[in-house]
């Protein structure tokens, strides 16, 4: 179920490369998230392109010299390892390059962060999802299941109460 955000100055990608770099961007996380990639798997794995005037985007302090791109990608805590997370920031960055289509200067240009949202504070149209609910929701393998739901009771989230 991911969720990726990509802001990049105004005129980075033509109409074609946008549309080919959404339709490619939910594919490619569901896949590193380990999710079949179902209608349903896709009506839930949301991507934006957020277009900023180059003029309002810097790089060390000073005007691009080249796009630059800025993509934060939120999974749920459990579906990803370290492994599948480098695994989906390296294909992330090659299609956002592939959709610039310039050479660039050799300084960095993508920076991917993936954010793992904690299990119980993921919410769809104003029910929670918590980790193992989700996983079963899009049919994961159940031993896979299993793990989760061990590791999100060793790790819960802390709950501190107010009063």
């Amino acid at each position: 179920m991911p969720l990726v955000e990509i802001i990049h100055p105004t005129g980075a990608f033509d109409s074609a490369a946008k549309e080919k770099l959404l339709s490619s961007l939910s594919s490619a996380c569901l896949r590193w998230e380990g999710i079949a990639i179902t209608e349903a798997s896709r009506s839930i794995a949301w991507a934006y392109l957020d277009e900023r005037p180059a003029a309002s985007i810097s790089a060390g302090g000073r005007p691009l010299q080249q796009h630059v791109y800025k993509v934060t990608v939120s999974v749920m805590v459990g579906f990803m390892d370290y492994a599948r997370i480098e695994g989906m920031i390296r294909e992330i960055t090659d299609l956002v390059l592939e959709a610039d289509g310039t050479e660039g200067t050799g300084d960095a240009r993508v920076f991917v962060i993936v954010n793992e949202v904690p299990s119980g504070v993921w919410g769809v149209d104003g029910k929670v999802w918590p980790t193992v609910f989700t996983a079963e929701a899009l049919d994961i393998e159940p031993e896979r299941v299993k793990r989760m739901e061990a590791a999100v009771a060793d790790r819960p989230r802390l709950d501190v109460t107010l009063v």
